[in-house]
């Protein structure tokens, strides 16, 4: 798919299935759910947001594109509400790992096997990895991104019933390979997480403190980079 969406939520748009009955969680200004009904890839949208304004923005933006009468714009806090309207895909993309988990925490109708989740956390992403599992969700799928100077993962999961436990790595770095066209992404992804890692370690070893967890992190971090790129 291509358009006038940005790398950050193509990568989530790729994802919704045909035919879908399509939920945007957070919507926004509605580019998200815009964009798939301009392409065809569904025939509704339930387009929802905690706060006013940016809903108004988006019933505005679909008005514009003769799109209306194939949106319900719901004003409401996660996807509780709209539970029973037949909606298949939901995405929840734009916030932090956690609020994301509370969002399908408090939606029990998302445990149905017949759902997907099309979820993009900005942070925390090692938290909603660390809740799907537990919470009987199975990742199918976790693509890499990059735009405008930042690193985007995109998570989409469904339910299985099965609840498992995650290590740290697989919690905090995702599958051991990307998918195939996003290996130049998942490299920087995990170039920044080493970054991060070692000014932690540089930090806490100048203040005296014990490092032997940070130079564990460092240690799977690059046998991570170093599988990647054949070193």
């Amino acid at each position: 798919m291509n358009g006038s969406l940005d790398k950050r939520l193509l990568s989530c748009a790729d994802y919704v299935r045909a035919g879908a009955v399509f939920a945007d969680i957070g919507t926004d200004h509605g580019y998200l759910p815009i964009f798939l009904l301009k392409a065809a890839r569904i025939d509704r949208a339930y387009l929802s947001d905690v706060n006013p304004g940016p809903l108004s923005s988006a019933e505005r933006n679909a008005a514009a594109e003769g799109l209306s009468d194939r949106c319900e714009f719901i004003l409401t806090d996660g996807a509780a509400a709209l539970s029973g309207k037949g909606i298949t895909d939901y995405a929840i993309c734009g916030m932090g790992g956690e609020l994301i988990a509370r969002i399908i925490e408090d939606a029990p109708h998302l445990k149905d096997g017949s759902v997907r989740l099309i979820l993009q956390p900005m942070t925390k992403q090692e938290h909603l990895r660390h809740y799907l599992a537990l919470a009987g969700f199975r990742i199918i799928c976790e693509r890499f991104s990059f735009d405008s100077g930042k690193y985007y993962v995109t998570m989409v999961a469904e339910y299985s019933g099965e609840c498992r436990e995650l290590s740290d790595e697989e919690a905090e770095l995702g599958p051991d390979f990307p998918h195939e066209g996003d290996r130049v992404e998942y490299l920087g992804f995990l170039e920044g997480k080493r970054k991060a890692a070692r000014k932690a370690l540089t930090g806490k070893s100048a203040g005296g403190y014990e490092t032997v967890r940070e130079e564990e992190r460092i240690g799977i971090i690059e046998k991570r980079i170093a599988k990647l790129t054949g070193a």
